[in-house]
This record gives C-alpha cells, structure tokens and sequence, in this order.
C-alpha cells in the first residue's frame, strides 16, 4: 500500500539549494585605484573601457566593498578607510538608491557565492560595477520578508573623479538597468541567481516538506506570505503557491529563470505564500486571501497604486489560488448546516472562524491565475487506501479540533448529513482531494470568474500517440487537471507532476507573464 501513495509524497517535492561562501582575503591586499581611474575616465567620457579595463575596474570595486565591509573571518567592521596603493583613503558610501541601508547588514560579493546544489541556469547580466547581494532583515517597517531576510541583488559603482576621494554608489539594479557617462549608457552588472540562491537556502528551513503536511502546529506560525524579490510599488505583483507536501522552495529554479527575463524583472514584483499543507481547503484558502489582503495593504501603505495580481499556484496550491476569485456564502452554508450562521451555538471567535471560510468575495485585484498539474476535480491517488492511512496521522489545526468538536456537542441538530460527515470526519487536504467530496466537487468548482484570465500547464506521462483524455501527470490525470473556459492549455509531454520545473513549464509560464 505504501507504494500506492508514495507518488503523492514525491510529487511535489523540491530540490533543496546549497550554496557556499567562498570569501578571499582581498580586504587585506592594496586597491590599485589608479588603475581603475582609468577605466573610470573612460566611461565618464561616454567611451567603453577595454575588457582589460573593464575587469580591472569591476574588481577594484568589489574588494572596495569587501574592505568596508565585514570580514571573511569576524563580525568586525572594517571601516570606510581603503588600503590602496598609493596609502589610506577615506571612502564615501552613497546608497540613497537602497533605503535604510548600512554595512552593518549581511553583504557578500555576488561572484563570491558558488551554488553547490539547486540551481540550474545563470541570471547574470554582464556590464558596469560589482554585483554584490545583500541580506535585508525582517523589520517593522518591512514585516513581510521572510525570518532568515530577503536577499537582494545590489550594484556597486566606484567613482573616480578624484581618485584620492572616492565615492561608492550603491544601486538597485532591479530598478535600474544602466548607467549613462558622456552621453552614453552602459548596462550595470548583475547577479540574480547569487540572490536567488542564498535566499532559498535560508527560506527552504521555513517548512519541511513531509514534516510540514504531517504536523500543522508545528509549522502554524510560519505561514504567510513574504516577498521574494525587492519591494517596487510601480510594479506588477506575481505570488507563487505551492502544493501538497512541498514549500515555497519548489519555484527556486522558476524565479532564478524567469528573473533573467528583462522584460519580466522590469514588469513583476515576486511573492511567496508558504502553509503546511494538510490543514482543510477550505481553511488554507481563508488563510491564503487574508495574506493576500495584508500583502496588498502593505503595498498600498509603500505608495503602490491600482495593483493587479497574477497567481501561479502548484497541484493543490491552483486550488487555493483558485478560491481567490469567487465568492462564497449562503448556498456553501446551506450544504453543511441547516440554521445560519448568527443562530449557531458556539463561541464568537469561533463563529468568526466559519465566517471567513464560507463567507467571502472574489479579490479583485487577482486579474489572472495559472493553474500547475492542478486536481480540480481530485486525485486517484487519494482514494487509495494506503492514502486513508496517510490522512490519519496528518495533524488538522487545534482550533478546527476545537470547533468541530463544539458544533457536535451543542450544535449536532443544526448539521445536515454533509456538515455532520465534515465535522465528524477531522478531515484533511489529502481527504479532501477525493472526487466525490464536497470540498472538490462543488466548493472549488464554480464558475470562472469573466474578470480572471485562467491558464492550464499540464504534465503528461503518457507515450506520445495516447490521447490527452487518457493521460495524467503520475499524480492527476489530464480529466482533472483539464478546465473547459480558460484562456490556455499548454500540455508539456513527457512531463510528471512537477511539470513547473520543467524548461517547457518554465517557457509557458514565461509567455504568460508576458501576456497584456
């Protein structure tokens, strides 16, 4: 029997990122900031520097990072003084361009992180300056980054006008892509994958994939939403959802691709929602649109204006992305319970509890959602019986335990057959997935929304002259991740669950950013 349910375990499972400092002793070594003056005049006179030059310039600038900032070995600050080559000159930071900067922060040399495992593809953009990431810390001025911090990519430039007096510009080169001397711009350097790398391999500890489905309480205070790229407010946001027995991890190497596009680091701005993932639908949704309604108040509160949301959510995270854009209310309550909501006998924060689960509207700010091997009408793996054995030891949030537990002492009589079965039954998300329950069959099968644009990625085990309507992906198959009224299918062959890791998955979800 394990072997029946061992695809439901693997299918979402993500590559986990390891990445290594590998620091050099380049504070300790004279700056030849004559040389690099050179190069400097060459760009101010709107000339490119030789690739010699260039080389030697960029250099120049990350070991004078390196020197100020803090060193390989200790947590001492090394000073805004630099050892070069003709004695000690003091060195003038202007990082006006990243707000709330200071070297007190964790920066490291872009060209400095190796990625040992995880990330496959190089979003780097050769040009002008150093690329360095720097980690920003969770703070309550920005409360919605992950604990480990956000990884940013920064730029640096050293100019050198007066070589005795240099100054260090620090700029966001997700907001700004070139620099221009002399009448003529030059492309600023970049490293996103550096960024991206060290950012999963400290956000990767937020849930354990098995660990997180089995025990809620666990991982509860964990959950949320957190950005994954720089905060713009100008720009477009694009939240990714995972699935079942996964995290926020399994779109590593999604962002790092899709980060190396101009056009789409120029237009989005990336988040993540991470939940472990054996709690209720119903639940997991509520939690998932009161995270989005926070992320959209924050950005508000950050001077963004008219904001429009793209989705693009994972097996059964398309399902929570999904709930955003209907509506709930009477005929859901209706199915489970026989008296309204207000009549009910139980607690207020209790009945604040149901309220938001059956109680809501469409975001409308969520103008288009794409659907990843999604099981919109249930999985077969899920009705094996050594999947009931799987559900049985997955922990549901104490709170719900509480409730369920209330409404069938007090409230027994106002359950009808179906509420009675939901609050008796502590039912999971692997219970849920089953076709026939109500969760799947009607809940999170409601007419699209005419405001949302819906796009289907579907992955395809099956050999190449079977039918699409015979085929699945290993975990669903092609009749329950197929959804009649969408703007796409893209039917990636051969393809398993993971079909959002795939480089044709990749493809497909980059054409669809794209689109107006």
């Amino acid at each position: 029997m394990a072997g029946a349910v061992a695809p439901l375990l693997l299918a979402s499972c993500s590559l986990k990122v390891k990445v290594q400092e590998d620091w050099r002793p380049s504070y300790r070594q004279a700056i030849p900031l004559g040389e690099a003056a050179r190069a400097w005049a060459e760009l101010k006179a709107g000339r490119m520097p030789t690739e010699a030059d260039l080389e030697l310039y960029n250099t120049v600038v990350r070991d004078s990072v390196v020197q100020i900032a803090r060193g390989r070995t200790g947590d001492d600050v090394i000073g805004p003084v630099l050892k070069t080559d003709a004695g000690e000159v003091e060195l003038r930071v202007d990082s006006a361009a990243i707000p709330d900067f200071t070297f007190e922060e964790k920066i490291v040399p872009a060209d400095f992180v190796k990625v040992r495992q995880g990330l496959r593809a190089q979003s780097v953009v050769s040009g002008v300056g150093a690329p360095l990431i720097v980690r920003r810390p969770r703070s309550e001025a920005d409360p919605m980054i992950p604990e480990s911090g956000l990884w940013v990519p920064v730029t640096a430039l050293l100019h050198l006008d007066q070589p005795g007096n240099p100054v260090l510009e620090l700029v966001d080169p997700t907001r700004r892509r070139s620099v221009t001397y002399g009448g003529r711009s030059f492309p600023l350097s970049a490293n996103y994958t550096a960024a991206f790398a060290r950012d999963f391999q400290g956000r990767q500890l937020q849930f354990e994939n098995l660990t997180g489905l089995f025990r809620f309480e666990q991982f509860a205070d964990r959950m949320g939403i957190s950005r994954a790229t720089p905060l713009d407010p100008a720009k477009e946001v694009c939240v990714f959802i995972h699935g079942i027995n996964s995290s926020p991890s399994t779109w590593d190497e999604v962002l790092n691709r899709l980060y190396g596009d101009e056009a789409i680091r120029d237009r989005y701005e990336f988040w993540l929602f991470g939940y472990p993932t054996g709690a209720p639908i119903p639940y997991m949704a509520a939690e998932f649109r009161a995270a989005v309604h926070r992320m959209l108040e924050f950005r508000h509160s950050q001077g963004a204006g008219p904001q429009r949301v793209t989705v693009v959510g994972h097996s059964m995270g398309g399902l929570l992305a999904k709930s955003l854009t209907f509506s709930g209310g009477d005929a859901d309550w209706n199915r489970l319970f026989k008296v309204p909501l207000d009549q009910l006998d139980i607690r207020e924060n209790e009945r604040e509890e149901l309220r938001r689960m059956i109680y809501f509207e469409p975001i409308p700010e969520v103008r288009r959602v794409v659907f990843c091997a999604v099981p919109h009408r249930g999985s077969r793996l899920v009705e094996q019986p050594a999947a009931k054995l799987l559900g049985d030891v997955v922990q549901v949030p104490a709170q719900l335990l509480v409730l369920s537990a209330q409404i069938i002492a007090q409230s027994a009589n106002a359950l009808t057959p179906e509420g009675f079965e939901f609050a008796r039954d502590r039912l999971t998300s692997i219970d849920q997935l089953r076709a026939e329950t109500w969760v799947t069959s009607e809940f999170l099968n409601k007419p699209l929304n005419p405001a949302v644009s819906y796009h289907s990625l579907i992955g395809n085990f099956s050999v190449a002259d079977r039918p699409a309507e015979k085929s699945n992906d290993g975990v669903v198959p092609y009749s329950s991740s197929h959804l009649d009224g969408v703007a796409s299918e893209h039917i990636v062959r051969p393809a398993g669950h993971s079909v959002h890791r795939t480089g044709a998955g990749i493809e497909e979800i980059r054409r669809i950013l794209k689109l107006p």
